[in-house]
């Protein structure tokens, strides 16, 4: 039996949520519609799977993705309840017609005591860092981004370069996978980082990275990922044109345990562990490290928040390092 595609789904399920049976408004059946999406294309980019492969496991995945994203965890709830909605309204509706494809449980169904924590603000991987550093985000210090660049596992070079860029930078995650040859301009040491989740942006690399950037680009370093030739992404690999979120964590938090820098934050009942050290983390180290260069304006513009309040944790952060790093110049 043919199935409906997906983008007729969602439609099918738009028109649920504004019947009787959904009592949804035109403008929140939409915003149901941008989260499934949103779902759909992280899955795809992150887990490999289909809306229909997906499990509680990828829903915890995604909802913690958002919220290292800066995302404020009341928004990141909004968008795991009309996940689950969608789920919901599908299992209903393949009672229905014979024309959708097998549903999976509701993803959101196995959410735990811990994970609808993380849905309120309220997380363990939160209360551990903030018992054991006193930081809202974690950060590293410039001595141990260059213990992270000293042990990244190999292609050496690609990997290098993509934990300087996070550094240099201040990309999301999704940013840099995404990142084409086209925003790069080598003239100036700059890459445009277009409007994807935020504000798009120009920012600057430094000098090394930039040589490093012009060893891969143009002397023989993409060209040995077996698909550079039909790539327009920076980064491509030997399975995809560009490389993935997943890869990208895995090998972070590999380069972490070599340098001997990494931490298990939280640890769910299932097993599955949180770690401190994560792409995310260099994201929140660039801001730290611009902090002392740049006023909280221009801060706010390379970091892409459209939110001036979301740049000033950093501000107050580094309030409070400075702070107690004063007290250890005072002596009675």
């Amino acid at each position: 039996m043919l199935h409906k595609s997906v983008e007729s789904i969602i439609k099918r399920f738009k028109q649920r949520r504004t019947s009787d049976i959904g009592k949804s408004t035109e403008s929140t059946a939409d915003k149901y519609i941008t989260h499934v999406r949103s779902w759909k294309d992280w899955l795809a980019e992150n887990r490999d799977k289909t809306l229909w492969d997906a499990n509680t496991s990828d829903l915890r995945l995604f909802a913690e993705d958002l919220i290292f994203d800066d995302m404020a965890p009341s928004t990141v709830a909004q968008r795991v309840s009309g996940i689950s909605k969608f789920y919901q309204d599908c299992a209903k509706m393949a009672d229905r017609f014979e024309d959708m494809p097998d549903v999976p449980a509701n993803p959101y169904d196995g959410f735990e005591k811990d994970d609808k924590k993380m849905l309120r603000g309220d997380t363990k991987k939160q209360k551990f860092l903030e018992e054991s550093e006193g930081d809202k985000y974690p950060y590293l210090e410039p001595e141990e981004v260059k213990q992270l660049i000293k042990n990244v596992p190999p292609p050496r070079l690609r990997n290098e370069l993509i934990i300087r860029l996070m550094f240099d930078c201040g990309f999301r995650r999704g940013e840099l996978t995404h990142s084409k040859v086209d925003q790069v301009d080598e003239s100036d040491n700059t890459i445009r980082i277009p409007p994807r989740k935020s504000e798009g942006r120009t920012v600057g690399f430094r000098e090394d990275t930039g040589l490093l950037l012009d060893r891969w680009l143009n002397h023989g370093g993409r060209e040995s990922a077996t698909y550079a030739d039909e790539s327009e992404y920076i980064f491509p690999t030997n399975d995809s044109e560009h490389i993935s979120g997943v890869h990208l964590n895995q090998m972070v938090k590999k380069a972490a345990k070599k340098a001997g820098i990494q931490e298990v934050s939280a640890t769910y009942s299932n097993g599955q562990k949180q770690h401190k050290v994560t792409p995310h983390i260099l994201r929140h180290s660039f801001a730290m490290d611009k902090l002392e260069k740049v006023d909280v304006t221009t801060l706010q513009k390379l970091m892409g928040h459209t939110d001036l309040e979301t740049t000033m944790i950093y501000v107050n952060m580094s309030d409070e390092a400075a702070k107690e790093e004063s007290k250890q110049f005072t002596d009675f």
